[in-house]
């Protein structure tokens, strides 16, 4: 299914691209140097990547326990924030080192949950079991390093 998003995407951009590059070419009289394929399927890899994270949020501060099921954990971390979002899947990240606990991937079924989400995690704050617990958007790699830059220069 991706695969075929991917492939639609990249069939248009590469005809808006080549309208835009022939307007270009008229406007201007010269040759404006085309757009490889494997450009144009990076950027539809990159957009279609950030549009599927946009549904998912890392819970961060989860403790681990082996008795519950992670999707009963995450829910009853929702509740406490007054959301009750449907979970198409969760997910530990990582492995597990010692006794700190490890990341929660949660995919959702849409973007306005993981941004109700994302925007009532300051009251997980309130509640002593969930004092730890920080929810934060799923970043790409990119994103991440980026805003570890930023968050250095802060500093």
């Amino acid at each position: 299914m991706q695969d075929e998003t991917v492939g639609k995407f990249q069939s248009t951009l590469e005809t808006e691209l080549r309208s835009y590059s022939d307007v270009l070419n008229s406007s201007l009289g010269t040759q404006v140097s085309p757009v490889s394929t494997k450009e144009i399927a990076d950027v539809v890899k990159e957009v279609v990547q950030t549009e599927d994270r946009t549904k998912n949020v890392i819970l961060f501060g989860v403790k681990e326990n082996d008795s519950v099921e992670l999707e009963e954990t995450v829910k009853e971390v929702f509740c406490k924030v007054g959301e009750r979002p449907h979970v198409e899947f969760c997910q530990r990240l990582g492995t597990k080192i010692s006794d700190r606990p490890r990341p929660v991937k949660v995919r959702l079924t849409n973007r306005d949950a993981a941004v109700r989400l994302r925007k009532s995690g300051k009251k997980l704050r309130d509640s002593p079991s969930t004092r730890s617990v920080f929810v934060a958007p799923d970043l790409t790699p990119e994103e991440r390093q980026e805003r570890k830059k930023l968050v250095e220069l802060m500093q």
